[in-house]
């Protein structure tokens, strides 16, 4: 059952993501702010997504966690742009999957950083 919690916060989120698809494109910042705004967004995708991949441990943050979070990532924003072809004023945008991407593996990386900082952190603190 703990397991299955820890996916609830990926589907709360994508389905903020979707929600914020639908605005109309008239409603909508600049073209810079749209592509920050996709890195920042997928970035904790990413994050939200390995949370559960490596069952919400740093240990367990593994190459092949980190790449399927990413992928999932890529494959929502996939998904999403063509969501936004439906919205009025939107259309899908492939620079914006690379921001997607890009985010996503940037927020993935972070946390990948960490459990390293902390797992060394860790065993330099047992050879004290």
């Amino acid at each position: 059952m703990k397991r299955l919690l820890l996916w609830v916060p990926v589907c709360g989120y994508m389905g903020l993501i979707f929600f914020a698809s639908s605005v109309p494109g008239d409603q909508l910042p600049g073209h810079f702010w749209d592509k920050l705004a996709h890195l920042l967004v997928y970035a904790g995708l990413g994050v939200l997504f390995l949370v559960p991949l490596a069952e919400a441990r740093l240990s367990r943050v593994t190459v092949r966690a980190a790449a399927i979070a990413v992928l999932c990532s890529v494959l929502y924003g996939a998904f999403d742009e063509v969501h936004q072809s439906f919205t009025p004023g939107r259309s899908p945008d492939v620079r914006d999957l690379f921001a997607d991407g890009l985010g996503a593996a940037l927020g993935v990386a972070a946390v990948w950083l960490l459990g390293a900082i902390v797992t060394r952190g860790r065993g330099q603190r047992g050879r004290s």
